[in-house]
């Protein structure tokens, strides 16, 4: 991944020095680095989601079959509500929620592809 400088217009740091409220700033400031590259900021087009997952989070691509032909599209495709071709930060927190169910998984020594996988 390039190393963006760019920073979102108005954007400020979260008051606290929380554990949650740092590990959601990072959140952000990695959607932000991965949604200027192209279109609108604040959005992601499909080449920016699919570069967004497959730098930052390449174990759950390829783990249960997610790195076949076609699932980030579809994934793409579930997660984009109004399906304007493009992820609003808030559509994007579907994709985090199977992330984060994930790691919750891995940290429990789960099986990770289970029914509910993805």
């Amino acid at each position: 991944m390039s190393t963006s400088t760019h920073s979102h217009a108005g954007s400020q740091q979260f008051p606290g020095n929380c554990t949650l409220e740092k590990a959601l700033q990072t959140v952000v400031d990695m959607f932000h680095q991965y949604s200027i590259r192209q279109g609108e900021i604040d959005l992601l087009s499909m080449s920016d989601f699919t570069t967004l997952l497959k730098e930052q989070a390449p174990s759950f691509l390829q783990t249960c079959d997610r790195n076949r032909a076609g699932y980030l599209e579809k994934l793409f495709q579930e997660t984009d509500l109004n399906k304007d071709k493009e992820l609003s930060f808030e559509e994007f927190t579907i994709v985090l929620s199977k992330l984060a169910d994930d790691a919750h998984r891995i940290s429990h020594g789960s099986e990770r592809c289970g029914p509910d996988k993805d």
